[in-house]
C-alpha cells in the first residue's frame, strides 16, 4: 500500500490572549474592582464596546455557583466577580479598552486600580486599533481578542449565495480564488469488514447544507476570514460531487425553515450523504451547547438542531450518512494544554449493542472543532483553524480515504498548531450509529 504525505502547515505564531500580567493584575485586585463598579452597568458598556458578545454577556447574568442557600446579592456579587474573570480571556488590547470602559462609566478609581500594574500601558482605542497586526488570531467564540469594535459591517457581508426567503434551488455560481485541487478516485472503495455507504452515483452523490453567519447584532464581535472557510468548503464540495446550499447571516428562524424543507425536499430524496455545517459564535452554558445566529438568536445544538435529524423527523435521511459539523466554540477557555511524559492511555472499547427497530438517531458523525468548555481560533485573513485543515485534508485523501481517518487526521493537523503564547485547539467528533465506512470517491461514479 503506497504511503502519502501532507505537508505540515508551520505552527502559528501569531499573538492571542492578554498578557499573563495584566491578567494577574485583575485577579489580584478583583475585590477591589467589584467595590468600584457597578455590575449591569459594566456588562452593558462591555458590550456596546465590543469586549463580550450578547450570548456571553447571558452567560454571565444566568451563572450560578452552585453552592446551595445562595441569595440574591451573595449570587449578584459572584456574576460582578465572573465579569471580570471573563474579560481576563479576552485579547492583547481588551486591558486597555477595559480602562476606557472605566473612564467612560466615570469609576476613575477602578481605572486607576488598572493603570497601577504600569503605568505606560494604556493607548487609546484610536491608538490601538491603529496598531493592530493584519493575520492575528481571534477566537470564535463572540469576540474578536483584541476585544475591540473594528467595523459596523464586516468586509465579507457583501457576499453572499442563496437568498433565505426564496425557494429551494442549489447555488452553481463560481467561488473566489480558490486553489486547492481535490484528488479524483480510480475506484468505488469498499470495505468488506464493516460494510460501506453507497457514494457512487454521478447525481446523487450528496448535499451540502451550508451556513456561514459573519455578522452580529454587535459590531465587536464580526467573524472576519469566515468568507474564506465557506468558498473552500463550496469548492470542496461540489469537485467532489454534491449539490451545494449555501447561505450567509441567517437568524434562527430562517436557520431552522431551510434545514426542514431541504431536509424533506426532492434533493435529500435519493442523495447517498447528507452534510451540514454550521459555522458562527458557539458557547456551552450548564453542559449545553449554543449557537448564535446573525440576529444575537440563540438554538440549542442538541436538543433543536442535531434532534432535528433523528428519523421521525428525516425519513428521507433515514439509514443514509449524515455528517453534522459545529465549528465553533464549546467554551471561553482557551486550551493551553498539559506537560505529559509520553505515555498513552489504552483506549477502552465500545460495547456494540444491535437494535431490531431503525434507531431514532443513527448513520451520524457529530463534528466539533474543539472540547466541551474550550474555544476555537481562526484567522481573520485566512479562516479558522479546523475548516481550513479540514478542507487541506479532504482534497488530499478523500480519493481513498474513509471520512473517520480524514477527520482524525485533520484533528491531528490542527492539534499540531500553536498560538505565540502556546494556546492550542483539540478537535472531535461523536460517532451515532454510524457503523459502515464512508468513502466520497470524488470524479468517480458507477
Amino acid at each position: 500500500m503506497s504511503q502519502h504525505h501532507i505537508s505540515e502547515v508551520p505552527v502559528e505564531q501569531r499573538e492571542i490572549g492578554m498578557l499573563a500580567k495584566h491578567r494577574e493584575h485583575i485577579i489580584d485586585q478583583i475585590d477591589e474592582l467589584v467595590k468600584r463598579t457597578k455590575y449591569l452597568e459594566l456588562l452593558n458598556e462591555c458590550q456596546r464596546h465590543g469586549l463580550l458578545s450578547p450570548g456571553m454577556c447571558q452567560n454571565i447574568k444566568e451563572y450560578t455557583p452552585g453552592r446551595r442557600n445562595e441569595n440574591e446579592e451573595d449570587l449578584l456579587l459572584e456574576r460582578h466577580r465572573q465579569l471580570f474573570k471573563k474579560l481576563t480571556q479576552r485579547g492583547p488590547r481588551a486591558y486597555e479598552t477595559i480602562i476606557s470602559v472605566l473612564e467612560s462609566l466615570d469609576c476613575k478609581e477602578a481605572a486607576n486600580v488598572l493603570l497601577s500594574v504600569d503605568s505606560g500601558s494604556f493607548v487609546s482605542l484610536r491608538e490601538a486599533n491603529k496598531s493592530r497586526r493584519p493575520g492575528m488570531t481571534v477566537v470564535d467564540e463572540g469576540v474578536t481578542t483584541e476585544g475591540l469594535v473594528l467595523s459596523k459591517v464586516s468586509k465579507e457581508s457583501k457576499y453572499q449565495y442563496l437568498n433565505p426567503n426564496e425557494p429551494l434551488v442549489p447555488y452553481t455560481k463560481p467561488v473566489q480564488n480558490s486553489k486547492r485541487i481535490v484528488k479524483k478516485s480510480d475506484k468505488c472503495h469498499e470495505d468488506a469488514v464493516t460494510g460501506t455507504y453507497p457514494m457512487c452515483s454521478q447525481y446523487n452523490r450528496g448535499v451540502l447544507f451550508m451556513v456561514n453567519i459573519i455578522d452580529f447584532p454587535n459590531p465587536g464581535v464580526i467573524r472576519n476570514g469566515a468568507f474564506k472557510d465557506g468558498e473552500e468548503l463550496i469548492h470542496l464540495f461540489r469537485e467532489i460531487g454534491f449539490t451545494i446550499f449555501p447561505y450567509i447571516n441567517l437568524n434562527k428562524e430562517q436557520y431552522m425553515r431551510i434545514l426542514k424543507e431541504l431536509t424533506s425536499s426532492q434533493y435529500v430524496e435519493n442523495t447517498e450523504c447528507f452534510v451540514m455545517v454550521l459555522m458562527t459564535h458557539g458557547n456551552r452554558v450548564n453542559q449545553i451547547d449554543r449557537a448564535e445566529f446573525h440576529d444575537g438568536s440563540i438554538a440549542m445544538v442538541q436538543t433543536e438542531i442535531i434532534a432535528h435529524f433523528q428519523a421521525s423527523n428525516c425519513r428521507k435521511l433515514a439509514n443514509k450518512p449524515k455528517i453534522l459539523m459545529f465549528p465553533f466554540c464549546r467554551g471561553p477557555e482557551p486550551d493551553k494544554g498539559v506537560e505529559t511524559d509520553g505515555r498513552s492511555a489504552a483506549s477502552p472499547k465500545p460495547t456494540a449493542q444491535p437494535k431490531r427497530n431503525i434507531p431514532t438517531l443513527s448513520d451520524s458523525l457529530v463534528c466539533y472543532a474543539s472540547t466541551e468548555g474550550f474555544e476555537t481560533l481562526r484567522d481573520p485573513d485566512t479562516g479558522s483553524w479546523y475548516i481550513q485543515k479540514f478542507c487541506d485534508v479532504m482534497a488530499e485523501y478523500a480519493h481513498n480515504t474513509s471520512f473517520e481517518d480524514i477527520l482524525k487526521k485533520t484533528q491531528s493537523l490542527v492539534q499540531n498548531m500553536r498560538t505565540a503564547t502556546g494556546h492550542l485547539q483539540t478537535g472531535n467528533y461523536k460517532n451515532i450509529g454510524f457503523n459502515k465506512k464512508l468513502y466520497f470517491n470524488p470524479g468517480f461514479y458507477k
